[in-house]
């Protein structure tokens, strides 16, 4: 692995470097564009006018190639780094940069409102301790219309819930339902459930829990849990929800984050790794310290 970082890392910096030189040449360009468009102006001079334009392209063209270097990496990490990343922690494990959770799997847990559109990317499918799990990133907009003050409509659309979805998958099959909601409970469906609160006080301040039943609620939630779900809200800002139905867990994190990327700018070394492997290892985590793998879930 050592050996693949210190090749990621020279690309890194070839790119860095090929990007400060086409922005640089890209910006003084640009002030020879505004320098003849300005003598242009005052010697009223279209020629000059002309030039000024052409020479904008130019420099439109050099600071569009610039940002190609950014997206050039980004591919090269996701080709090469995450794929390596996965194997080494999973034994059956895929990667798809470009694919996501499905929206009606996400529709279908009544955690959050319907969106008007949907994004995703980075799916990452496979499987631990015998738990099966899907995770993505997701971005989520609903359809806001504004009047102006002659009466126009302009319709935009915003984002409500940016970030990572994941999806276990265990052998037991629930009739009942249980969900866990940051807040007091938000857009999620509690139609039929019935709301109720732990013994922890902190844990109630933070979040609404529904269940089908209480006996079913209590027989999932332990107090080893609820420390769980605590530390695990304290490691993302944002709001985090969770739903258990059939034989699958829920988690969504909306926490405007974008996993797995690596930032141009940012050195690849064992401390910055590190902080990457971090987005991987929640997977595996979630799994045991819910305890998804044991006789309960089975």
């Amino acid at each position: 692995m050592t050996e693949n970082l210190k090749t990621l890392e020279q690309k890194r910096l070839e790119l860095l470097k090929a990007r400060s030189k086409d922005i640089k040449i890209g910006l003084l360009i640009l002030l020879g564009a505004v320098l003849f468009a300005i003598l242009g102006f005052v010697t009223e001079v279209m020629f000059l006018l002309i030039i000024g334009v052409v020479i904008f392209m130019v420099s439109i063209i050099f600071l569009g190639k610039s940002a190609m270097h950014s997206k050039v990496f980004k591919d090269f990490v996701k080709s090469d780094l995450v794929p390596t990343l996965l194997e080494e922690s999973f034994e059956e494990v895929s990667y798809d940069p470009k694919s996501h959770i499905s929206i009606d799997r996400i529709n279908g847990t009544g955690l959050i409102k319907r969106p008007d559109r949907y994004q995703g990317e980075d799916l990452i499918k496979g499987s631990y301790k015998g738990v099966k799990f899907e995770v993505s990133d997701i971005n989520l907009k609903e359809r806001v219309e504004t009047r102006d003050s002659k009466g126009n409509v302009q319709v935009s659309y915003q984002t409500y819930f940016k970030g990572r979805w994941y999806i276990y998958r265990y052998q037991k099959q629930f009739d009942e339902v249980l969900k866990i909601v940051e807040g007091r409970g938000g857009y999620a469906n509690k139609k039929g459930l019935e709301k109720f609160e732990t013994e922890s006080m902190a844990f109630n301040k933070k979040f609404a829990i529904y269940a089908s039943s209480k006996e079913f609620g209590f027989y999932l939630i332990t107090s080893s849990m609820l420390e769980k779900l605590l530390e695990l809200e304290a490691l993302h800002r944002g709001s985090i929800v969770y739903c258990y139905q059939n034989n699958e867990l829920h988690i969504g994190v909306n926490d405007s984050k974008d996993y797995m990327e690596f930032k141009l700018k940012t050195p690849i070394n064992e401390k910055t790794l590190e902080i990457f492997m971090s987005d991987i290892d929640l997977i595996p985590s979630i799994i045991n310290e819910f305890r998804l793998d044991s006789s309960k879930f089975k």
